[in-house]
């Protein structure tokens, strides 16, 4: 019979028992989270946007993509165009977005991730198009 208490002083770090055979871990992961990339500045106005994105996105879990061509001022949600899978963790998804004002210049992209507790989402790469 095996019991542990398993605690953590710092912020998402897991603790981890390990010995021989017995491997025993907890996670401190949030359910939820935000990325958001930072600003990219274009010398013409962008009126839309496209994101290619490798993700892992297991039954359960969600990505919103949102993007923004005012420096983050305002966010306007993006379309899923395609998906494509890449092998049997990994797929290209496509997502676009044609801004409410054409006048912005200033490009960035936010994901909203939301998981289980035993479950993330993952994002393994990010492209974009700007026109």
């Amino acid at each position: 019979m095996v019991r542990a208490l398993f605690s953590s002083g710092l912020a998402f770090q897991s603790p981890v028992l390990n010995f021989h055979d017995l491997q025993l871990m907890t996670y401190l992961n949030a359910t939820v989270g935000t990325y958001v990339t930072r600003e990219l500045v274009a010398t013409q106005p962008i009126a839309s946007a496209k994101v290619y994105a490798e993700m892992s996105v297991p039954s359960g879990t969600t990505v919103a993509w949102f993007a923004s061509n005012d420096g983050g001022a305002t966010w306007e949600p993006m379309g899923q165009e395609d998906a494509r899978p890449l092998n049997d963790t990994w797929t290209e998804f496509v997502f676009s977005r044609t801004f409410a004002s054409p006048a912005g210049n200033r490009v960035r992209f936010k994901a909203v991730m939301a998981g289980t507790a035993l479950v993330t989402p993952r994002i393994h790469s990010l492209g974009a198009t700007l026109a």
